[in-house]
């Protein structure tokens, strides 16, 4: 290796006006040598520092551009090719660019090397030939007509299947012309298995006819994973392939594809072939991945699931789907029955399930099973909570997800099992998860979601409250009957005086809620607010709890308020300085003293969890009403973010109530930015944000074709709720389907049934 040639012009980069992940880049240049250092140790090092500084995550900084030509005439000199080529591919590829002077500068600078990378399309090193397909196909439109050029000759000259494969998604993602005329030949000849795994993916994500041939061909190869593609392309294949469709809108391909390969598992376990398993895997995370995407996947997809039930090796991996499907499910009883009375984490899940589908069996269950079935405990406590039922949805036997009835054994049971002695050994949170370690928040919620039928319970209780004051606060609060237990009101009282703030908390908001005394509520309030401790957002809420009578504590709040905003650069301080602002209005209705709060608050867009903080800050300029019409030079600017716009629009009907046009803006306009905001992959609190606002802009906002949008929110396939929690994705999504439909029902004048 010529080392001058390689590192010319090296020390004539700045490199010190240039950073990366770790601050200054001076140590670059030393890094670029060591590459080529012949001491394996040290050139290793090298290496794993520049993946660590220039390339942090797949992040780009300032320095990794100038590095590029080094590392390619590093690789051109066979220096670490196969490493360095899928170092400056990881580079190409970026989309986190950081402080870059051009966007796209790093990219641009990979493709502007690849005169010395193509050549490697022909190296002797097939994982050469592998990674260096790959990297050219990062560099996109960038990549110019010699990168396609090389990669159709490499095509035709290349009989390495994995390599093939490469090549082939190589050319179509620079290519269309060239997927569009090799991907169908693929399919249609005797291509290795490889290469017609990218075939499909190709055809799939470039929009290319897919046909029932093609679906047969997707189920021939199942398990795809297992010939070897997807890896270096960081793919699922059947995950990628069905994503794709959906995306395209080919729904029902979509779910036939699934369908097809769940099929195909079953077939291969009935066979005893040894890829059963991995089939069933692969099959099923296609299934439970597309029922968060479309709505009517689930149901079309639960028949092609149930057979799964039957084998104890894959019902594990199919009895969370039926929880959280949101779908009825009653010839899955047996089964479930069956596992549920068993021994193990299935038996846990199989009666969990079993609570979720509303089957009168699991109650039964539950109480003779009790302290082996932490998850079903937590189903329980959910669905008495609320947490996990589906509103707006046809009471359909087994789908109408009930919270477990009132139940003598069972309130046995949980009595005994409050009683456990504190030196007793529970599951840790490795052994059963939190579905264990929560067990004293799920025994006392079930029980105060039964309220004064569970009285029986009271002992129990009172005996636990120290242990698990939080908990069992509130579940004596819903128990307990204030005019004949007195006893529990004076063990409140006791609790309220003594422990930790947060105990002594818990145990008053009980006493407040039982007898209507605020007075030691305020109390510990009072030390709170006055000490501004970590938890300062959560007392702030807990003293708007009590309305009214949380007028002696107005003066903290005015203090907080008062307060300079340097002294709230952390969220939760800001958070509770808008719920301050908010209580304070409700109790005097004086605007001077929140209004600098709220405006500091919109102030935080830019900042980090800065989103969050605007959207709290327009829920309190809500409640001010035309009294807040200060701060609609604040609001306006802010508008054009989607994200935004659905908190900002309540505030500005708020402020402008009956008006046809807000701050100058027709409602028409507005209810344009509200709908933009409804997209797939929301949270379920962003999405309803958007409802709320459509209510409140008015039907003289929708034309038909905006409430055609809607219709489409409610019942198109597409789920708009699409972040959050996995478990609870399809719950919240059908939760906004229900409030959606009610909202096109209050704008359009019209009952619509749900």
């Amino acid at each position: 290796m010529d080392s001058r040639l390689v590192f010319a012009d090296l020390d004539r980069v700045d490199w010190s006006r240039l950073c990366h992940a770790y601050g200054s880049a001076e140590d670059v240049p030393a890094l670029l040598r060591d590459l080529a250092s012949p001491v394996e140790e040290t050139a290793a090092e090298a290496e794993q520092e520049l993946w660590s500084s220039i390339v942090h995550q797949g992040t780009v900084y300032p320095a990794t551009a100038p590095a590029v030509p080094f590392l390619a005439r590093l690789v051109a000199e066979g220096v670490r090719r196969s490493a360095l080529v899928g170092m400056l591919g990881v580079i190409a590829g970026s989309v986190d660019e950081h402080d870059l002077p051009v966007p796209g500068a790093a990219r641009g600078a990979v493709a502007a090397q690849l005169g010395l990378l193509l050549p490697l399309l022909a190296d002797d090193d097939r994982e050469v030939r592998r990674t260096t397909a790959w990297t050219v196909a990062q560099c996109r439109s960038a990549a110019g007509p010699d990168a396609r050029a090389a990669l159709r000759t490499r095509w035709a000259a290349e009989s390495d299947p994995a390599v093939r494969a490469d090549v082939l998604t190589a050319c179509a993602l620079l290519d269309p012309d060239a997927a569009e005329e090799l991907c169908p030949a693929v399919l249609a000849g005797n291509e290795p298995a490889p290469v017609r795994v990218a075939a499909l993916l190709v055809t799939a994500d470039c929009g290319l006819p897919w046909d029932r041939e093609t679906t047969a061909c997707v189920t021939a190869l199942v398990p795809l994973e297992r010939h070897g593609f997807g890896a270096l392309w960081e793919r699922e294949p059947l995950h990628a392939i069905v994503e794709a469709l959906h995306t395209r809108g080919e729904t029902d391909t979509a779910i036939d594809v699934v369908g097809s390969a769940l099929g195909r598992a079953v077939a291969l376990r009935l066979q005893g072939s040894e890829h059963g398993q991995a089939a069933t895997t692969e099959a099923r995370w296609a299934a439970e991945a597309l029922a968060r995407r479309s709505r009517t996947a689930p149901a079309r997809l639960l028949p092609a699931v149930l057979p799964l039930l039957d084998d104890p090796a894959t019902a594990a991996g199919v009895i969370p789907l039926l929880r959280t499907w949101c779908q009825p499910a009653p010839e899955a009883v047996p089964a479930l029955l069956a596992i549920a009375q068993g021994d193990g984490e299935s038996a846990d899940e199989a009666l969990a399930a079993l609570v979720c589908l509303g089957a009168p069996e699991a109650t039964g269950l539950l109480a003779r099973h009790l302290p082996e079935r932490p998850h079903a405990l937590m189903a329980a406590y959910r669905l008495a909570t609320g947490e996990t039922r589906t509103p707006g949805r046809a009471h359909t036997p087994g789908e109408d997800r009930t919270p477990l009835p009132y139940d003598p054994e069972l309130l046995d049971a949980l009595r005994v099992r409050l009683a456990a002695e504190p030196s007793r050994e529970r599951r840790s949170v490795f052994d059963g998860g939190l579905a264990a370690t929560n067990e004293p928040v799920y025994l006392s919620g079930l029980l105060a979601a039964w309220g004064r039928p569970a009285r029986a319970a009271l002992p129990e209780l009172l005996a636990a409250l120290p242990r698990h004051p939080l908990p069992v606060s509130r579940a004596l609060a819903a128990v307990a009957d204030p005019r004949t237990d007195a006893h529990v009101v004076e063990a409140l009282r006791a609790q309220a005086r003594q422990g930790p703030p947060a105990t002594r908390q818990a145990a008053a908001s009980a006493l407040h809620s039982l007898t209507g005394d605020a007075d030691p509520l305020i109390s510990v309030l009072s030390e709170l607010l006055a000490g501004r401790g970590n938890s300062l957002d959560h007392t702030v809420t807990a003293a708007a709890s009590l309305g009214e009578a949380a007028r002696p504590l107005l003066p903290l709040l005015h203090t907080l308020l008062a307060e300079p905003p340097q002294s709230r650069e952390t969220v939760p301080a800001i958070r509770a300085a808008l719920g301050a602002a908010a209580l304070v209005w409700e109790l005097t209705g004086d605007e001077r003293a929140v209004l600098p709060v709220i405006r500091e608050g919109l102030a935080r867009a830019s900042q980090a969890w800065g989103q969050e903080t605007v959207k709290r800050a327009a829920e309190v300029a809500c409640l001010l009403g035309p009294r807040a019409e200060p701060l609609v030079p604040d609001l306006l600017p802010l508008l054009d973010d989607p994200e935004l716009s659905p908190a900002l629009v309540l505030a500005l009907t708020s402020v402008c109530p009956g008006a046809g046009t807000l701050a100058g803006l027709a409602r028409t306009t507005l209810a344009d930015r509200v709908l933009a905001a409804a997209r797939p992959g929301s949270y379920a609190r962003s999405a309803s944000a958007v409802l709320r606002a459509c209510v409140a802009l008015g039907p003289t906002a929708f034309t038909d074709a905006r409430l055609d949008v809607i219709r489409d929110l409610a019942d198109g396939d597409r789920r708009i709720v699409g972040a959050g929690l996995q478990d609870r994705i399809i719950l919240d999504d059908e939760r906004f389907r229900a409030e959606a439909r009610k909202v096109l029902g209050t704008l359009t004048g019209s009952a619509l049934s749900s």
